[in-house]
């Protein structure tokens, strides 16, 4: 067997100087030779006089927010249908378009309505003629009573006359009444202020009782509902504040909640719920918002989140212990107020800098 070259021994030597070299400076990083040890994660920074901006990391209760979806909806709605049965004539909106109470909204086939408002007027006529006629006979029949020319019987009978042609009469007019009535159902008009928000019919369609010809909404007083958990709708009341955020409009509003469901929806055990929304020219029924509720409380570790540095996803502090300042990897949550949420690499009683504003 052949001994290695001096130039092999050469080159394994430095193989293993470099190797060792590599060793000796991970010992060094880690602390191996510094008189203090440092924990993973934390680095010391230059200067021992901790700075006078400090904070306390502390552990409080906290209440947990969480978020529902809803949907913005008009607080009145009318769903403008005839009473009767006609053709559509005349659509004199669009969808969009502005009206005020009373406004035409569609007009309908009348002719069958004329014809029967003129047929109940010829029958008052009738039968109004008639009952001046038998009020006449009871006048001349009560004189000739009064002679002793007529009997009682007589008397009776002209007075149940009089009596049954005035009742008629009567009924003649009511039924004129409810004719002319059902004449002003051929034209329909917008139930209060509003927009309209749907067209549902067209010239020549056939109108029915029930069947919405358009769709008028209040566009000003508008509101939130959302189905809420049992849990969470248990501590909400009317009267109560809440935040809701509008995901079109990418900002918070404040609301008022104004009716709670008494019932729960059996399969999803959730209440709907119906907050009031500011008014708000950008809002529009349809919308989608987020109705937030606080439900529950835990435990945080909280630290100002002014404390907190970023440099693209990585999170820091620096925390001052034994009158040194090291900087400290963490990781935070949700913010509550000034303060963050702590989810690992801090302990409650710790000091961190805050930097001065």
């Amino acid at each position: 067997m052949r001994s290695p070259s001096p130039r092999a021994v050469r080159r394994i030597a430095a193989a293993l100087a470099g190797v060792a070299g590599l060793v000796l400076l991970l010992l060094w990083m880690q602390g191996v030779f510094r008189s203090g040890k440092v924990r993973p994660g934390e680095s010391p920074l230059p200067g021992s006089a901790p700075p006078r901006d400090t904070a306390v990391v502390v552990r409080r209760e906290i209440e947990e927010w969480q978020e529902w979806p809803g949907t913005i909806a008009s607080r009145m709605v009318a769903q403008v249908s005839p009473r009767i049965t006609a053709r559509v004539l005349e659509i004199k909106v669009a969808a969009g378009a502005k009206v005020s109470a009373r406004d035409v909204v569609a007009v309908l086939d009348d002719r069958d309505l004329k014809s029967r408002v003129d047929q109940a007027r010829s029958a008052v006529t009738a039968a109004e003629a008639q009952a001046r006629e038998s009020a006449s006979d009871l006048e001349r029949t009560k004189g000739l009573f009064e002679k002793g020319a007529a009997s009682r019987r007589e008397l009776e009978a002209a007075e149940a006359r009089a009596g049954t042609q005035a009742a008629q009469a009567a009924q003649a007019r009511d039924a004129l009444t409810e004719a002319e009535v059902m004449l002003g159902e051929a034209v329909l008009r917008a139930p209060f202020d509003g927009v309209v928000a749907e067209r549902l019919a067209e010239p020549g369609d056939l109108a029915v009782p029930g069947r919405a010809v358009v769709t008028v909404h209040d566009p000003v007083h508008l509101r939130l509902e959302a189905q809420i958990p049992e849990s969470c709708a248990a501590k909400a009341h009317v009267g109560m504040e809440v935040p809701v955020f509008v995901e079109a409009l990418s900002r918070d509003l404040q609301a008022s909640v104004e009716e709670i469901s008494p019932m729960a929806d059996p399969v999803s055990r959730t209440f709907l719920v119906k907050a009031a929304l500011p008014s708000d020219a950008a809002l529009r029924p349809g919308m989608f918002g987020r109705f937030r509720t606080a439900c529950t409380k835990r435990e945080a570790l909280l630290v100002p989140a002014a404390a907190v540095r970023r440099i693209g996803q990585l999170e820091s502090v620096e925390v001052v212990a034994d009158g040194v300042v090291r900087q400290r990897n963490i990781r935070t949550g949700k913010a509550f107020g000034a303060d963050v949420e702590v989810l690992s690499g801090l302990e409650a009683g710790e000091r961190v800098v805050v930097p001065a504003k």
